[in-house]
């Protein structure tokens, strides 16, 4: 009786553990004969913060061409003056050194760049991105830490310092958004950023289990850009919380189902379940907030383990329901 007891223990573990290589399976595709097989880095920090403050017009306006994506065809007088006061700024000129510090040259940064780049190839041959370009923003929340606009994909490397100098407590950075400016978020933060430019659709009308899923869906597509990142990168998480959300994934599924919460659209759901922060108060001090998002991205893994669907298939399917009951999904309690 103990022998098969502890028989149904292992091929219960190894059912669970399957599912997860499967779905990992999918997502390691060979890619690395595509294109690019190598991605140019245009430095615009490098360029910019090189220029002699001395005669600093003719300096930007040498360097104009070369930048125009980003600096556009003329400069006016009132746009030159910010740019000098932006590099002469003391707190700026400190970012910068940071920057040299952590990528003294851009090799790093397009090996990271080219492997999201080729598996997007892979997935969508039709989707050729435009010039790559990093630079500073003086850590600007406005903006964020990748842009891509119709001629650039701009990457601000000041968001991947990991706190060196207490640079984000010093612009008032909460804890649990700056451990997440960390080198190995690059590539996720560049995912992230190409699947709302060329790939998002907004559904209008949601609820929590169209909100779970479509948020799920981002990750999926994140994590097939690169199959490389834990997840705790992925969601954010530190390894802790990482941790909680796992062990407690059983218990978070039951509160959503028992409180009815899967079919509801009211605020204090979406707060519960979407909201940022340090942790989600309602569950435990040691939960991370967005637990919505880590549901929805266990959601999504299952249908895709249980399916045979395609990436692309996966990105234009909007009938949630049918995700959601095609995935079978069941945590382990």
């Amino acid at each position: 009786m103990k022998k098969l007891l502890f028989i149904c223990l292992l091929l219960l573990l190894f059912v669970s553990c399957s599912k997860t290589v499967y779905y990992k399976k999918k997502l390691n595709v060979d890619c690395k004969n595509l294109e690019p097989q190598k991605v140019e880095i245009l430095e615009y920090n490098k360029a910019l913060f090189a220029i002699d403050t001395a005669d600093f017009e003719a300096g930007i306006q040498a360097i104009r061409p070369q930048f125009s994506a980003l600096l556009g065809d003329t400069l006016e007088a009132d746009e030159i003056a910010y740019l000098k006061d932006f590099v002469t700024d003391t707190f700026v000129m400190r970012i910068n050194e940071l920057v040299e510090e952590s990528f003294p040259n851009s090799e790093v940064v397009s090996e990271k760049v080219k492997g999201v780049y080729q598996h997007l190839k892979y997935y969508y041959p039709e989707l050729t991105m435009p010039a790559t370009y990093t630079y500073v923003s003086g850590i600007d929340f406005n903006n964020g830490s990748v842009m891509i606009a119709t001629e650039a994909v701009m990457i601000s490397l000041d968001f991947y310092l990991n706190n060196k100098g207490l640079v984000y407590d010093k612009v008032g950075m909460p804890r649990y958004v700056s451990r997440r400016c960390q080198p190995a978020a690059l590539t996720k933060d560049l995912a992230e950023a190409i699947y709302y430019s060329y790939i998002f659709t907004d559904i209008k009308a949601k609820n929590v289990l169209k909100e779970m899923i479509d948020r799920g869906k981002k990750y999926y597509f994140i994590e097939a850009m690169d199959p490389t990142l834990n997840d705790s990168i992925l969601l954010g998480y530190s390894s802790q919380q990482m941790e909680w959300a796992q062990d407690n994934e059983w218990n978070i599924w039951a509160t959503i189902v028992g409180n009815n919460m899967l079919y509801a659209n009211g605020f204090e759901q979406y707060r519960v379940l979407f909201n940022d922060g340090p942790f989600t108060a309602a569950f435990s001090e040691n939960a991370p907030a967005r637990l919505g998002d880590f549901i929805g991205l266990q959601i999504v893994r299952w249908f895709m383990t249980n399916n045979d669907e395609t990436l692309q298939q996966l990105m234009e399917q909007t009938d949630y329901q049918e995700i959601f009951q095609k995935s079978h999904y069941k945590p382990r309690r």
